[in-house]
Formats: C-alpha cells, structure tokens, sequence
C-alpha cells in the first residue's frame, strides 16, 4: 500500500507544473541534451523536475538528486515561486518511493513555509496549498500519526473546497483518489469509501481507454478490510488493464499482489502463486521492496503450509534478503535523514544570523536617528530659548513702547462745567498710531485734538510722540495755524513715508474753531434742528507738502450740541464678510443717540460696532472724542 499513492501524486503534479504540459512526452536523455541547451535558470528548473519525475517512479535517490539541483538553482536565482513545487515533489518521492517519511514530512513542511513568504497568488500556488497540506497528512499516516494525520487532512479539505468550482471532473478524481488513500490508511473506512465512491463514478463516466485504475483498487482494499476477497478480487482485475494500457507497473504490481493475498486467504494458494511470479517478473523492471517482500512471504506461507521445505527455505531466505536490503535503506535514510537536518540546521544558523544582522544594523539604525533626533532636540530647545529670550525683550520693548504711547495721552479728561467729554481709544496692535489729547488755557478755552498716524505699531508709535512734542511746543494760535507749524515740525524730522492726519478743534464759550489735515469727517450734532452736520475741510497729512495750508472754520456751539471727532478705524471696521461699518450709519447712529451723554453717546457707537464685526478684532485703532455742551 504505500506505493499506491505514487502514480496518483504523479498525476497531480503533472497537471499543475508547466514543465510538465512542455516536456511530459520528452524522454530523460532527450531532456538533459535540452537542458544544456537552454539560457534562462526558470527553463533549466522546469527540465530538472522533469528528469525527477521520471526517474521518481523508478530510482527515488536519482530522483532527488535532480529535484536538489532544481532547489539550488530556484535559490540561487530568486525563483520562489519554483520552490513550493520542488520541495512537494520531494516529499512525494520520500513519502511514496523511497519510504523515508521523516523527510517526507521535513519537505511536505517546507512546501508549506515557501508557500507563506510568497506574495504572489496564482491557480499553480492555490493547488500547491491544497496539496502540501495533503502531503503532511498523508505522511503523518504512513507514520500511523492519525490525529495529526486528520488535521491536515482537514486543511486540505478547506482549501479544496475554495477552489473546487474551477476544477475538471480529472481533477476532482484525483484529488478524491488520494484523500481515499490517506483515508484508509487512518481506517477511516466510512470516509474512505465516500470518496472512493466519489472517485469511481467520475472514472466510470470515462471511456475504457481513458479510465484509471487506482480507484478499483482503493475499492478492492476496503473490500478485503470487510473479508471481501472474492468482490475484491473483481475490482484488483478491473484495474489491471487500464494500468497497463498507462503503462503504470507500480499500479499492475500493486493489483497482483492485492489478487494474491485474497486468494492466499481464500486458500486458494495455485491462483495465489500465479499472481506472486507475475509480481516478481515485474520486479526486474521496478522498485518494487516491499511488495516484493509481502510477496515472498506469501510464497514462504503457501510452501510451509504444502510441507515443501526447499521451496520453504529459499522464499523464506529471499524474504529475509529483502527484509535485510530495506533495513539498509532504512539505515541509509536515517543518514540521509541526518545530513538533511544539519543541511536544515546551516540553513536556519543562515537565516539567523542574517536576522540578527538585520536586527544590529535596526539597532545601529536606531541610535544614529535617536543621536540626531537628540542633536536637533537640543538645538531646537537652544532655539526656543534664543526665541524666548527675544520675544520677552520684544515685549518688553513693545510694553515699553505701550506705556510711553498711553503716557502721552491725558491721564484724566478736562473739567468745564459747560461741558461733558468723553473719550475712547482701541489699539489693534500693541502700540497704536492713534491720538487724542486737550489743551486748556487760562482764558477756558480748550483745545481738543484727534490724530492718526500712518499704519499702527511702533513706527506710528514715534509719528505720535513727534506729533505730541510738537503740539507742547506751539501757542495758543488757531488750529489751522496750529496744523501749519506742526506739518513743519513733522517736516523737519523726516519720518520717512510716515505721516500723520490730525483734526484740532477750538473750544470757547459759544463758537467752535476746526481745522482738519487728512481726517474723517467732523460730526456736529445741532440739538435746536436735531440735525448732523458734517465738515470735511481736510488738508493734506502732516509730513506731506511744507507749505501746505489749512482752512479754517468757525460754528455756532450751544447747549445741547454735540461734537465727535474720531479716527477713520470705526466707520472702517469690516464685518466677517469684509463689508465697512460705513460713515452713513454711523451718522444716523449719532443722529438718535445724541440726546444721552457724552460716555452714553460713545458706549453706544462702540457697542454697534462691535456688534457689526461679530467678535472679529478690529484691524485699525478706534479713537472717539465725544464733547457735549451742556
């Protein structure tokens, strides 16, 4: 039995390899004249397993020799995919010819590993899982293993059925043809039988010429395990002349001595003798051990039982030749066995060691960036303390800056008791270009002033004090004049492109005196008419033309009117959308707010403006002076 399975894994692997379907007709000298013959390693690989798999039937050793070539060659030059087939091969040449199981089970494993570390996906590689799968279980069989043995079977039988669909009644035929066998060798008979039904069906749909004869003969061993012999007979005939028309000797031998064990049992031991020559004629052309053995030992039986002794003698001695050749064998696959494990051993030392080699080059690797992320962790560090260092003195100067803006402007708002003045100031930055500030003289005239710097920040900052130093260093002249001399002053220091707009408004007892340079209008809000009044007499920025001059005008002030002088970032200040508060609605805001008080007047137009830029901070300074006469 433990050859039956080989012409059946044959089969298989000549159906999935395309060395096979190119070379299956070539014999073995044709095949090593081609193989010297062809350039690529693939084409050399493809030849090898050929030449394996004809010398497989008949002299395993040579076999594997050929099969260790093609493994070197798939190695040295990186075919991977090649290996899962060799590595099958060679588990099938162990398992089925040359009984050494343990390296059956090494290789069938092996096939299992090299299928893993391969990415690619094809039908060839989908076959080879379900058949490296079948190879472990099959050998855990013949090594009587039968838990192990039904696990695999188990994985063959999953990956089966995920590529079942795709497969041709031939192939479904020999796929149950060896899960029989593997079957009956665990006495799973019921399974066995399953499939074995399975298998006959499919060959009995095919012509005479075409069929196969393992299946009658997996029939016939689970007739002779129910003490069949006469039925199982019948089926050993059956398969006979399709194995020769196969020209499959193992399969004919493997029917004879099937034949001659169920007529030795039957006692009929002439017909039993007749089949035991047939299989010893056959063996002059096969390695056929075993059933050589079994056949011998039935000749031995059938001359003990007839009493004759010299006949007794020479079958006994030539079953102990053979019992004596297999345990040689079988000393020699244990050394084979041997040099296969410390060939598997180098190989694992090689495969560590450039493991570790990876893993120190990982570690190497590791250092070398932990040292430069270390490197430019401290540098980043030394960074953000040269950055923190000077964003503190950035502002601080900027504080600095801020305080000096906000000392020039009034610490307190004047006092006069015909008057109510409220002021506001919104920087958008740090230090703002904005300004307001009063003079009060000693008559009670007050001189009150709005200004804009160029831009906002520091540089306006310095537009602001230049502009604050000037005004302390002017008379009390009108604010047109006023303007001239500072335009001069702001001339003479040269800012660069920085000027100033700046609007001055002359406060007595009943009249107002305003004089503007580049300013938003002036409001005036008449209480007796509850009308607003705009004055627009704009020269242009201090700073600009030296000469310039700039128009004076003169109003009524009475009670009950208001003044508002203002710089350009309310009416400016845009919404979420971008759009400008605008100066119309502004107008009518002060047009119905005007009646309430100076400070009243000015939460009121910074509330609306608030709410007009929704949260959003204001791009320009805000700067309102609000002067009620009351």
């Amino acid at each position: 039995m433990k050859k039956l399975l080989l012409s059946v894994i044959y089969l298989i692997c000549f159906i999935n390899a395309k060395a096979q379907v190119e070379y299956r007709h070539i014999n073995i000298k044709d095949s090593l004249i081609k193989l010297e013959q062809l350039n690529t390693a693939k084409e050399k690989v493809e030849v090898l397993m050929h030449i394996s798999i004809n010398y497989a039937y008949f002299k395993g050793d040579s076999a594997m020799i050929f099969l260790k070539k093609a493994e070197a060659l798939s190695i040295e030059n990186n075919l991977s995919t090649k290996l899962p087939l060799i590595y099958f091969y060679m588990a099938s040449c162990n398992s089925n010819t040359l009984s050494n199981y343990p390296a059956a089970l090494t290789y069938a494993f092996e096939s299992l590993k090299s299928l893993g570390n391969i990415n690619k996906v094809d039908k060839e590689l989908q076959d080879l899982t379900l058949y490296a799968n079948y190879a472990v279980a099959n050998t855990y069989a013949f090594l009587l293993n039968k838990v192990k043995s039904n696990e695999y079977m188990t994985k063959a039988l999953e990956e089966y059925k995920k590529i079942e669909p795709k497969y041709s009644n031939g192939d479904k035929m020999t796929i149950y043809g060896v899960f029989t066998e593997t079957y009956i060798r665990n006495n799973e008979i019921e399974d066995a039988k399953k499939y074995n039904n399975l298998a006959l069906a499919i060959n009995e749909s095919y012509s005479f010429k075409d069929r196969w004869g393992i299946p009658y003969i997996s029939k016939a061993i689970l007739l002779q395990k129910e003490n069949k012999q006469e039925e199982a007979i019948i089926y050993y005939k059956k398969s006979v002349p399709h194995s020769i028309i196969r020209n499959v000797l193992k399969d004919e031998s493997q029917a004879y001595l099937g034949i001659a064990q169920s007529f030795y049992d039957l006692k009929k031991f002439d017909s039993s003798l007749v089949y035991c020559n047939k299989i010893i004629e056959n063996a002059k052309v096969i390695t056929f051990n075993e059933g050589l053995q079994k056949t011998y030992h039935i000749k031995y039986d059938i001359y003990k039982f007839n009493k004759a002794q010299d006949s007794c003698l020479k079958y006994l001695e030539k079953y102990n030749d053979i019992r004596d050749q297999i345990f040689n064998d079988s000393k020699s696959n244990d050394a084979q066995n041997m040099a296969m494990n410390e060939e598997l051993n180098q190989r694992a030392l090689v495969e560590q060691s450039a493991k570790q080699q990876k893993i120190y080059f990982l570690i190497v690797l590791f250092l070398v960036l932990f040292a430069i992320g270390c490197f430019f962790v401290v540098k980043q560090k030394q960074k953000n303390k040269i950055r923190k260092i000077e964003d503190e003195r950035k502002s601080a100067e900027l504080q600095a800056a801020r305080d000096l803006q906000l000392s020039m402007l009034p610490k307190q708002n004047p006092k006069r008791a015909d008057l109510d003045i409220a002021t506001y100031i919104r920087s958008s930055t740090e230090v703002g270009g904005d300004y307001y500030d009063f003079f009060q003289q000693p008559d009670g005239t007050l001189f009150s002033v709005c200004g804009d710097a160029t831009g906002h920040g520091v540089t306006s900052g310095m537009m602001v004090s230049v502009a604050k130093a000037g005004l302390n260093g002017i008379g009390p002249i009108k604010p047109n004049k006023i303007l001239q001399k500072l335009n001069g002053v702001v001339k003479r220091v040269d800012l660069g492109t920085l000027r100033m707009s700046m609007n001055i408004a002359e406060i007595d007892t009943h009249e107002i005196h305003i004089s503007s340079s580049a300013m938003p209008p002036i409001y005036l809000y008449k209480s007796a008419t509850k009308t607003v009044e705009e004055y627009m007499n704009n020269g242009l920025p201090l700073g600009g033309l030296r000469d310039e001059e700039f128009v004076l005008e003169t109003m009524p002030f009475e009670t009950g009117d208001v003044l508002i002088q203002l710089s350009d970032g309310l009416p400016e200040a845009p919404n979420p959308l971008g759009d400008p508060y605008d100066y119309d609605q502004l107008r009518n805001l002060i047009l119905v707010s005007c009646h309430l008080t100076a400070q009243e007047i000015t939460d009121t137009l910074i509330k609306s403006v608030d709410q007009w830029m929704e949260g959003q901070h204001n791009p320009d300074d805000i700067t309102i002076v609000i002067t009620k006469k009351i």
